[in-house]
């Protein structure tokens, strides 16, 4: 399983519209949830999340349902897309320094190591599509591609972003500080600089 290559994954974005077809799946998904009634009495803060992944999954399915390069695979009570034959993308929430959280299993342990293939494909550069929300989940942040190494985030790039620039490499070592204090802000450095974030105003 090849590390995921963030040049080869952004062009495939890029192709058809998909980065702005998954953005804007994201986008209504997290509208859809968030104007359901009774919102505010959820006891589990994970209710929100579920739902937004189950309307995110519905959206992007029939978002693409005319991209004849993409393929939906259902596996283990989850839902990713293989595109071109060489991206495997997983739809996900984030926090606020792109980690997404899983229950610890052999395969979602996997996901992250790359010389492992998984779900019986190989060869296929694994990604995630991921939203962030603020610190207040009152409304999302970001919404991008995101490439990780075990616990390391290798690069990210923003969906829909204008710029060709936008794709950061993310410094081994996560910065220190609580991830609290901080909000992702993408500036147009080059895929060599480290990702810029900014305090919270």
């Amino acid at each position: 399983m090849p590390t995921p290559h963030q040049p080869t994954v952004r062009q495939l974005m890029k192709e058809h519209g998909r980065d702005v077809i998954i953005r804007q799946a994201v986008e209504d998904a997290w509208a859809t949830v968030k104007a359901m009634p009774g919102r505010a009495w959820w006891r589990r803060k994970t209710t929100t999340a579920e739902l937004v992944w189950e309307h995110m999954i519905e959206n992007v399915i029939a978002g693409l349902a005319d991209d004849k390069d993409v393929r939906v695979v259902a596996h283990h009570d989850t839902v990713s897309f293989i595109i071109s034959d060489t991206v495997l993308m997983r739809m996900k929430k984030a926090d606020l320094q792109l980690r997404t959280k899983n229950y610890p299993t052999a395969q979602s342990t996997l996901f992250h190591a790359h010389e492992s293939d998984l779900f019986g494909y190989s060869g296929l550069q694994r990604v995630e599509a991921t939203y962030v929300l603020n610190r207040f989940a009152t409304d999302i942040d970001w919404i991008g591609i995101v490439a990780q190494e075990q616990s390391n985030i290798l690069w990210q790039f923003e969906l829909g972003a204008d710029a060709e620039g936008d794709i950061v490499a993310f410094p081994a070592t996560p910065p220190a500080g609580p991830a609290a204090d901080r909000v992702l802000k993408i500036k147009d450095t080059g895929a060599g600089d480290e990702a810029a974030q900014k305090k919270d105003e």
